[in-house]
């Protein structure tokens, strides 16, 4: 048990997508909305934070008034909401990436690339395509390797059963070094380059904003939102979020529809005094010992 740290007012709250601000039907609900509404009422700066491209992103962010920064493809990418102005975009080698293509496809996986201008993919569409466009809400742009490889590439997916997604983790069939490699899903292999995070975007933009992390909440359910939770003030998992990412988070929320979760630990966070209402007294934050919610 450990307890937070206390500070007089939080100021950004990173909020992840897929299974956190999205329901299983990729919306976001309306008692979601009014949560995030609240959020800015009282003060705090809202921010997607998303393994996604930031071109699937930009329909949510242009349906959320007030939400000006986005931090997208696992933090590998941190801009303003027109992407007039971006703080950090870190690319992997090269030469690994049509390593880790050819590699991919020896072992059976679809791979994809995100680069700036998009996402692509040299594979023949199939059952691994198609699970991902329908998750994602966009069909790779399907392109040769060399012409992949004349973008900046952001991460690799490797997209797989998950059984190959398996065997590939115990037998490390790629040379990794100076990259990480992340499992975002049962099909998903992720590579990225070292140091790119979430944690490490929001570090830079709070920086950019005269934010300290203590004054910082985030909220996610994957092994991809631990790195931000270890990093923030104040971190709250959903409860059907993945084992590593709740025994991160300082709180779990109850257990209830996925698709209000986030509303939920909004809630609580206010009923609280973690989060005050417009015009209301502030005092320092409670001390919790860590617990669900």
């Amino acid at each position: 048990m450990t307890e937070l740290r206390n500070v007089r007012k939080f100021k950004l709250a990173a909020i992840d997508l897929d299974g956190t601000m999205l329901g299983a039907d990729a919306a976001i609900s309306p008692a979601n909305r009014i949560a995030i509404k609240h959020l800015q009422g009282a003060g705090v700066q809202v921010v997607p934070a998303s393994g996604r491209h930031f071109r699937s992103m930009l329909p949510y962010v242009e349906d959320l008034p007030g939400v000006e920064w986005v931090v997208s493809s696992q933090g590998g990418e941190v801009a303003d909401r027109r992407r007039t102005v971006v703080l950090a975009a870190e690319f992997l080698p090269r030469a690994f990436v049509a390593e880790s293509f050819q590699i991919g496809h020896s072992l059976g996986f679809s791979p994809v690339a995100f680069g700036t201008t998009g996402v692509f993919t040299d594979a023949t569409w199939g059952p691994d395509l198609k699970f991902f466009s329908d998750l994602d809400g966009n069909r790779p742009r399907e392109y040769r390797l060399p012409e992949i490889l004349e973008h900046g590439i952001f991460k690799v997916i490797w997209i797989g059963s998950p059984e190959i997604v398996d065997r590939s983790l115990q037998s490390s069939p790629l040379n990794t070094a100076g990259l990480q490699v992340v499992r975002t899903d049962a099909r998903f292999l992720e590579f990225m380059p070292v140091g790119t995070s979430k944690a490490a975007a929001l570090d830079l933009l709070a920086r950019r904003l005269g934010i300290q992390a203590a004054e910082v909440i985030t909220f996610g359910d994957g092994d991809n939102d631990v790195s931000m939770f270890q990093w923030s003030g104040l971190s709250v998992a959903m409860p059907h979020g993945w084992p590593a990412a709740i025994q991160a988070a300082s709180f779990t929320v109850a257990p209830g529809p996925a698709e209000t979760a986030l509303a939920r630990g909004v809630d609580f966070l206010f009923a609280h005094g973690f989060l005050v209402p417009p015009g209301a007294p502030r005092h320092e934050s409670p001390e919790l010992a860590r617990k669900d919610f």
